[in-house]
C-alpha cells in the first residue's frame, strides 16, 4: 500500500446526529415526499412565484447583458473626471449611476427605434399583400383549374375532401356562431393580457437593471459572504472559481453571439440596400435576431424572408437567397470564430443536442441559452473526469500512457477537494467521536506498545 494512502472518512449515521440536525433531516424528507405526491400543486406554486418575480428576472438578464457596456462607460467617465474624483471621492458614485443609466437608455432607445422601423415595414408589407391578394388568388385559381383539367386524380381527391368537409358540423352550418365568437374574443383577450404582462416585465425590468448595475459589486460581495459563511474556505474557493469560469464561458458565448448577430443584421441591411431589395429593415431585423439561435437560426430567419421577397419579385427572391447563403457562410467561417472564438468548447454534436434540448424545454429562450449553458456543464464534467482519472494515475491504479493515449485525456488537473489530507477533516463532534471510537477499538497489546517507554528514557 502507498504511504500517501488517503484517510477514508467513516459515514455518519443518524444515531450520531444531534437532535436538531436529525429533526431537520426528517422534515426535509417529509417535504420532499409531499412535493412528489403533489407535484402539480408545487409546480403551480413555483410558477406563481416566477410570474411575480418576472420583472426581477428580466432586470437581472438585462443587467448581465449590459454590465460590460456599463463598465466601459464608467471607466471613460472616471478618466474624464479623474481630478474631480480625487478631490471628491463620492463623485465616483455619480459616474457609476450615470454610466448605468446611459447604457440602459441606449439599449432601450435602440430597441425602440428598431421596433418602430420594423412595425412600419410590417404595416407596409401587410397593406401591399392585401392589395395584391386578389391577383394572387386569381392566379392560384387559374393554375388549379388548369391542373384539374390535366389530372383527374387530383380532381377526385379534392371532391372527396369537399364531401368530408360538408359532412362536418362546420360544413353543415351547425356551428354555434355565438360560442365561436366568444372563444375568439377570449383568445384575443388572453393574448392581449399576455402582451401587456410581457411589456410590464420589460419596462420594470429595465428600471431594476439600473439598480443592479449600480450595486453589482455589493450583490457579489453579499453572495460571497453567504458562500464563505456556510462552507469551508477550500470548498468556497472552488465554488467561486467554478462560478467565475462559468460566468466567463456563458457571458462570452451570449454576448459574443449578440455582437455577432448585430453585425450580421447591419451587413444584411447594407447588402439589401445595395441590391435594392424590398423590406430591408424588417428582413435585416429578422435575420439578425434569428442569428442568435445556433444551427436552426439562419433557416428559421431565411424562409419567411424569402417568401416575403418572393411576393414582390421571384427573381429578387432568388438573388436574396444567394445573398443570405453567402452571408451565413461568412458568419460561420470568418466572423463568428473571431468574435465568439472557442469559448463554447462544445463539439458539433453536443451543440446540436443542447440546442434541441433547450428548445424543447424552454422554447426560443432555450434555443438561445441552451448551448452556452450546456457548455458550462460539459466543461465541469470534463474537469471532474480529468481529476478523477488523475487521482487514479497517481494512486497507481491506471497508467498515464493509457489515460493520455487510449482515453485521450490530455489534462489531469490536481484538484484538491479537501479529502486527501488529514488536517482537512472537519472539527465537528461527529468526526471527533468516530476518531475516538477508532482509538478505543485498538487492542490492549497495541495500546501497551504505544505506551512502552523508549530505551533512552
Amino acid at each position: 500500500m502507498s504511504e500517501n494512502k488517503r484517510r477514508r472518512r467513516e459515514p455518519i449515521v443518524l444515531s450520531q446526529m444531534r437532535p436538531t440536525t436529525l429533526l431537520l433531516v426528517l422534515c426535509g424528507c417529509i417535504l420532499f415526499t409531499f412535493a412528489l405526491i403533489n407535484l402539480a400543486s408545487v409546480k403551480a406554486f413555483f410558477g406563481k412565484i416566477l410570474s411575480a418575480l418576472g420583472p426581477v428576472l428580466a432586470g437581472a438578464i438585462f443587467a448581465y447583458i449590459l454590465a460590460p457596456a456599463a463598465s466601459w462607460l464608467e471607466r471613460r467617465c472616471n478618466r474624464l473626471l479623474k481630478k474631480q474624483i480625487e478631490k471628491h471621492p463620492k463623485l465616483s458614485r455619480f459616474t457609476r449611476g450615470l454610466s448605468s443609466f446611459v447604457a440602459v437608455s441606449l439599449f432601450v432607445g435602440s430597441l425602440t427605434l428598431l421596433v418602430i422601423a420594423v412595425s412600419s415595414q410590417v404595416i407596409d408589407g401587410v397593406s401591399t399583400l392585401l392589395d395584391r391578394l386578389p391577383d394572387y388568388i386569381q392566379s392560384l385559381t387559374d393554375s388549379a383549374e388548369e391542373l384539374l383539367h390535366r389530372d383527374s386524380r387530383i380532381s377526385k381527391l379534392l371532391k372527396d375532401l369537399s364531401d368530408r368537409f360538408l359532412n362536418t358540423e362546420l360544413g353543415m352550418g351547425k356551428v354555434d356562431t355565438v360560442e365561436l365568437s366568444q372563444r375568439i374574443l377570449s383568445t384575443l383577450a388572453s393574448g392581449a393580457a399576455g402582451t401587456l404582462g410581457f411589456l410590464y416585465d420589460v419596462v420594470v425590468g429595465f428600471i431594476i437593471a439600473v439598480y443592479l448595475l449600480i450595486s453589482r459589486e455589493r450583490f457579489i460581495k453579499q453572495f460571497r459572504q453567504i458562500l464563505y459563511a456556510v462552507s469551508r474556505k477550500k470548498i468556497a474557493d472552488q465554488i467561486s472559481e467554478k462560478m467565475h469560469s462559468a460566468s466567463n464561458t456563458f457571458g462570452t458565448a451570449v454576448l459574443g453571439k449578440f455582437v455577432d448577430s448585430v453585425i450580421i443584421g447591419m451587413l444584411c441591411f447594407i447588402g439589401m440596400t445595395i441590391l435594392r431589395m424590398p423590406y430591408t429593415t424588417l428582413i435585416a431585423a429578422v435575420i439578425g435576431t434569428t442569428n442568435m439561435i445556433p444551427f436552426f437560426g439562419p433557416i428559421i430567419g431565411a424562409i419567411p424572408c424569402v417568401l416575403l421577397v418572393f411576393m414582390e419579385s421571384p427573381l429578387k427572391a432568388l438573388y436574396f437567397l444567394i445573398f443570405v447563403v453567402v452571408l451565413q457562410q461568412f458568419d460561420a467561417n470568418i466572423l463568428d470564430p473571431r468574435i465568439v472564438g472557442s469559448s463554447i468548447g462544445l463539439p458539433a454534436f453536443w451543440e446540436l443536442f443542447a440546442c434541441m434540448l433547450g428548445g424543447g424545454l424552454f422554447g426560443i429562450a432555450g434555443l438561445i441559452i441552451g448551448v452556452p449553458a450546456f457548455a458550462v456543464l460539459y466543461e465541469l464534467v470534463r474537469e471532474v473526469v480529468g481529476v478523477k482519472l488523475g487521482r487514479r494515475v497517481r494512486a497507481g491504479e491506471l497508467e498515464e500512457e493509457f489515460v493520455r493515449g487510449t482515453l485521450g485525456v490530455e489534462e489531469m488537473p490536481d484538484f484538491d477537494s479537501g479529502d486527501d489530507d488529514d488536517d482537512d477533516l472537519p472539527d465537528s463532534p461527529y468526526v471527533q467521536n468516530l476518531i475516538m471510537l477508532e482509538e478505543i477499538a485498538q487492542t490492549p497489546e497495541r495500546r501497551q506498545e504505544d505506551n512502552r517507554p523508549t530505551p533512552g528514557e
